[in-house]
């Protein structure tokens, strides 16, 4: 939570630097049919902001209080990450009045996420009371839909990244230490791109170590996985890596259309994968009713045979002959 301190001219100025280095993001959550959700707590998709996973946490009948929606901030990949890792991050969670929104309820918070520190979750049990929220004439639920948004702005991220970056540091053009696998791919794109060095001088070394992080975990994302590689995991895995490099605000006009071709590529290959699996699914269907049908075949030349056999039986019968019946 936030307190209040005295400070200096000094100390003021390193808070505004601080400030201008914050990376900031807006998630909107729209929860469809919210009075029928049973669980016991409901997450939201997981969103990048500042270059990190989050998520939203609600509970819709409150966490260990009555009458109250409860709601946090989650770090969504928080199972991955290594012991002792810390994430601080300013943060605003708002339910949305959907007739008025100056009628919005916003609730802020400032908190340093700790690994193995009680759970990673941090905001409010007591957001707003469930009958508050589910009074339709206040506008906070409307057609059973309900909007919640957050906002977050994260001044270091992680201290520790994740493992994938745990090999050696080194200096990259004098501007921060990043991993030493990215150099090169950061090397080449940067002398072909020379506006990428020059968008971020001023911002803090931080800033800057982190954004071409960034820009390094992606482009060896992309020059490391072949095209038959590129799962549904792996498409994600690129979708994350690309709006956590947006966050950074970098000039990508000459990386997007790419990358997108890449997604599009993708979904273009599943559509393919999946036609496929139509086409065998249908085969082996003609292949099954191919067998149904040659079974009746060979059932319906037994059928005639008995049919030939009955009817020649048939017309040894003398119909002219009374019936008659037995004596005893």
């Amino acid at each position: 939570m936030k307190t209040l301190s005295l400070m200096t001219e000094s100390s003021v100025g390193r808070m505004e630097e601080e400030e201008e280095d914050l990376v900031s993001g807006t998630f909107t959550w729209r929860i469809d049919n919210f009075s029928t959700l049973n669980m016991q707590k409901h997450y939201s998709d997981v969103f990048v902001i500042g270059g990190y996973k989050w998520q939203i946490l609600i509970y819709p009948k409150g966490n260990n209080v009555v009458d109250y929606l409860s709601m946090f901030l989650d770090v969504a990949d928080a199972s991955t990450l290594p012991s002792g890792s810390t994430r601080y991050a300013k943060f605003s969670l708002t339910l949305v009045n959907q007739v008025d929104s100056k009628k919005s309820i916003t609730k802020d918070v400032e908190h340093e996420f700790v690994a193995n520190h009680n759970g990673w979750a941090w905001g409010f049990k007591s957001f707003v009371l469930l009958s508050e929220l589910c009074d339709h004439g206040k506008g906070y639920l409307i057609n059973d839909l309900c909007v919640v948004e957050v906002k977050v702005s994260v001044r270091n991220g992680l201290k520790i990244l994740e493992d994938q970056e745990t090999g050696e540091l080194i200096d990259f053009r004098g501007l921060g230490r990043v991993v030493k696998t990215f150099v090169p791919f950061l090397e080449e794109v940067c002398s072909s791109y020379p506006s990428l060095l020059e968008c971020h001088k001023k911002r803090s070394r931080t800033f800057i170590q982190c954004a071409f992080t960034a820009l390094g975990r992606l482009l060896r994302f992309l020059n490391t996985t072949k095209a038959k590689d590129m799962t549904h995991d792996a498409c994600k895995r690129l979708q994350l890596l690309w709006e956590e490099l947006e966050t950074f605000k970098f000039d990508l006009a000459w990386l997007e259309p790419h990358v997108q071709l890449v997604l599009v590529m993708k979904k273009r290959a599943g559509r393919v994968d999946r036609l496929r699996e139509d086409v065998e699914i249908l085969e082996n269907e003609i292949k099954r009713r191919r067998d149904v049908l040659a079974a009746a075949e060979v059932d319906l030349e037994a059928a005639k045979r008995d049919l030939a056999k009955a009817e020649e039986e048939f017309k040894k019968i003398d119909m002219d002959t009374e019936l008659g019946y037995p004596l005893t």
